[in-house]
């Protein structure tokens, strides 16, 4: 049933760009196919009710007197609108019958009550609850919901049989006054805002509106006197519902609830999501786009473990959406910049986190990969993140003291214990009194010592200490033996890297957004052109070093190159629990030690299998048929436009130097892909690249940076640093249409 909806959809949308191919071609003979589509989105998004109802009309209507184009058209939009309609809410039941089946134990008696009822409701009622599910939660008017579903008589029953069974909130639900007065438009505010006195005479825009009737409630008096500040927000919020009549709105329970359903279906796909709540029914859509095959996937649906669920009470559930809804807001007030808000959120979870996290034993039985999916691991995450809020903030004690803490917990945070640990360093060196040099150094030689902290990380330390202890003031003062000590080999030094002069012609410095802009000349027309520093640098190797390609993506490049030649072996699953999600773009435990350790015997084997350029090709053009265009957190299928691109890079680099990175690559795993040079330029008749960090003269190279420039020199693959400079500014020259092609 469900194949032959979508088969009828991609008909009808074929049908419809045929006939609009047919009448472009009768006026001036173009094919455009784009154009013709987005002219019927943009009616179908465009439409009103009363436009909408004219369609639902004519579909209805046995009359053979509709022969215009016009109407022809109209009634082709709203059968495909009502075909994808039914295309998102048959996958919606399927989720939702793959849940009862296989972990109806997630949900308690009601919420599995509350799936009944829907399940009875109408299919018309189904589609538009699912497409708002799919909105942003917030209020919305009757006439913005609109889906054009053909066989509804009135829209309006289906949205209040919604409300009787508790799925919407109407009109008597609301008691948020800036959430209705956001719903009035621009006339009907200003009438609103006249009724009250309060319309501003210079600015007539519909957020002064809404500010100056929110000021009015500190000076609205009624015949009894002077009222409080509910009681008038009561007098506005009657007079505003007289107005709007019909609004409704997705509760929070129930999204909350929907979206567990979403969690407990796509728990990988959604925590990949920067925005969870708003775009975690977005991924509906992604299996339309999988259907029609814009994208692939990497799995089968009967390779997902539903045993092997991370999830296995309501409780827990519950309990990481909650500790997921904190997090979404702490990146808010993040975004918001508002210190003082921070430092509230950290005092209001700081203890209460704690108890929970030592409270809990659960987590050490759970392999690594699993334990992302425990609400201790949120907590800790978050409590990381809120180090550095202390730290602006000043409160460095508190700082020192909550770093300990999460050092002391091995289980969570072990990708930024390095980071935690040379954030310790730093306040103790500066701002510790007395005696903080030495809790300084004491504090490097156990962060040192740590198995945990990466390379970049490592350096950084190694730097610090002895920076620190070759002071004059330290000398006889301070105790770190283990700094001259050879035979500890806790310290690391690596050399400085080549490094190149270039000098472009700056047209304009925004220092404010930190936007540089330069002019070069097409070696081709001889125009000028305008370009960043990473494209001026390009430009510089082209011309100048004569490497006829050029791609700035800084670690894309290498995850690419080396992961397709083995995308093969990274999609094996030796267990079945590496896969609780159709969605994941990678197993449960590809960014862990594990994933070498578990698959170490084909990696090898592999990797001894690349010692020529014949397999190297054979092993990239077997995947690349196999795999391009799957969904992978590994190939960037956009970064080489052709197959023959791709193999064209793979041939500047020798068989010895793509052994060497993937050993390397696949040993430190995640940690790897940190700090990866910025371009990678190559010539394939010359059989000739380069990887280059672009620098300009007031920035420093990370530590991480150092480190993979140290193993690129290490693995005899040319690379260097790239220090860009302005040779003056000049007069703002006249851009030309033209543009030079950066690969």
């Amino acid at each position: 049933m469900q194949q032959s909806r979508l088969d009828k959809f991609f008909t009808i949308k074929k049908s419809a760009t045929t006939s609009k191919l047919a009448d472009n071609n009768d006026d001036d003979g173009s094919t455009d196919t784009t154009t013709a589509s987005n002219e019927q989105t943009k009616k179908r998004l465009l439409t009103n009710d009363n436009e909408s109802n004219k369609k639902l009309k004519r579909v209805k209507s046995d009359s053979s007197t509709v022969n215009s184009n016009e109407n022809s058209q109209s009634t082709e939009n709203t059968e495909t609108n009502f075909s994808l309609n039914q295309f998102y809410l048959d996958k919606f039941l399927l989720i939702l019958s793959s849940l009862l089946k296989h972990h109806k134990c997630l949900f308690n008696e009601n919420e599995l009550i509350l799936f009944d009822k829907f399940q009875t409701l109408s299919a018309s009622s189904q589609i538009i609850f699912v497409r708002l599910l799919m909105r942003r939660c917030k209020w919305l008017r009757r006439s913005t919901i609109n889906y054009e579903i053909s066989d509804i008589s009135n829209d309006t029953d289906n949205l209040i049989s919604l409300v009787q069974i508790g799925l919407l909130q109407d009109i008597s639900s609301l008691d948020d006054l800036d959430a209705g007065l956001r719903l009035l438009t621009s006339d009907e505010m200003r009438d609103f805002s006249k009724r009250f006195h309060c319309q501003s005479k210079t600015n007539k825009s519909k957020k002064t509106s809404i500010e100056n009737l929110k000021s009015l409630t500190n000076q609205y008096k009624s015949m009894f006197g002077s009222t409080t500040a509910t009681n008038r927000d009561h007098l506005l919020l009657k007079e505003l519902k007289r107005i709007i009549i019909n609004c409704y709105k997705i509760s929070e329970d129930i999204r909350g609830l929907f979206f567990r359903m979403m969690l407990t279906y796509h728990p990988v796909a959604l925590l990949a999501m920067d925005d969870l709540d708003q775009n975690g029914f977005t991924l509906l859509y992604k299996t339309f786009q999988i259907i029609r095959g814009q994208l692939r996937l990497p799995w089968n649906e009967d390779q997902i473990s539903h045993e092997h669920l991370p999830f296995k009470t309501p409780e827990q559930l519950q309990l990481y959406q909650k500790a997921i809804d904190l997090q979404t807001e702490y990146h808010q007030l993040e975004e918001s910049k508002n210190l003082d808000d921070l430092i509230h959120f950290y005092e209001t979870y700081n203890e209460q986190w704690r108890e929970m996290i030592d409270s809990s034993s659960e987590n050490e039985q759970l392999p690594g990969y699993f334990r992302r999916f425990s609400p201790d691991y949120v907590r800790a995450r978050i409590l990381s993140h809120l180090t550095e809020v202390l730290q602006r903030a000043r409160r460095y004690d508190e700082a020192i003291e909550l770093i300990q803490y999460l050092l002391s917990r091995t289980m969570y945070n072990r990708y930024r214990r390095g980071k935690l640990w040379n954030r310790l360093a730093l306040m103790q060196e500066n701002y510790v009194k007395p005696n903080g040099h030495q809790q300084c150094l004491n504090t490097i030689q156990e962060a040192l010592q740590d198995p945990y902290v990466t390379l970049g990380d490592r350096l950084g330390l190694c730097e610090r200490a002895r920076k620190l202890f070759s002071r004059p003031k330290s000398k006889g003062v301070l105790l770190a033996t283990w700094i001259t000590d050879e035979e500890d080999n806790l310290m690391w030094t690596v050399p400085l890297p080549k490094e190149i002069e270039v000098t472009g012609r700056l047209l304009a410095n925004d220092a404010r957004m930190g936007k540089v802009t330069y002019t070069i000349q097409d070696p081709v027309d001889g125009s000028i052109q305008f370009c960043n520093v990473e494209q001026l640098a390009i430009h510089h190797y082209r011309t100048e070093e004569d490497y006829t390609y050029g791609i700035h993506s800084e670690g894309a490049v290498i995850r690419t190159l080396i992961g397709l030649l083995f995308l093969d072996l990274i999609y094996i699953l030796p267990t079945p629990d590496l896969l609780i999600d159709i969605f994941q773009t990678e197993p449960l435990d590809f960014q862990t030690d594990a994933f070498y350790k578990s698959r170490k015997s084909q990696i090898d084997e592999r990797i001894s299998q690349l010692n020529s350029e014949e397999s190297i090709e054979e092993v990239a053009e077997k995947n690349w048929e196999m795999y391009n265009l799957t969904m992978s957190s590994v190939v960037n299928w956009e970064l080489f436009q052709t197959k023959t691109t791709l193999l064209s890079a793979l041939k500047c680099l020798t068989p010895e130097q793509i052994q060497s990175m993937s050993i390397y690559t696949f040993v430190h795993n995640r940690a790897a892909w940190k700090g990866f040079p910025d371009l990678f330029v190559w010539n394939p008749i010359a059989k000739k690249c380069k990887f280059v960090e672009v620098k300009s003269h007031n920035d420093r190279l990370s530590f991480h940076q150092l480190v993979w420039l140290d193993k690129l020199v290490e693995f005899k693959i040319d690379c260097e640093v790239c220090k860009v400079s302005a040779n003056g500014a000049k007069k703002l020259m006249q851009r030309t249409s033209s543009t030079i092609e950066l690969d």
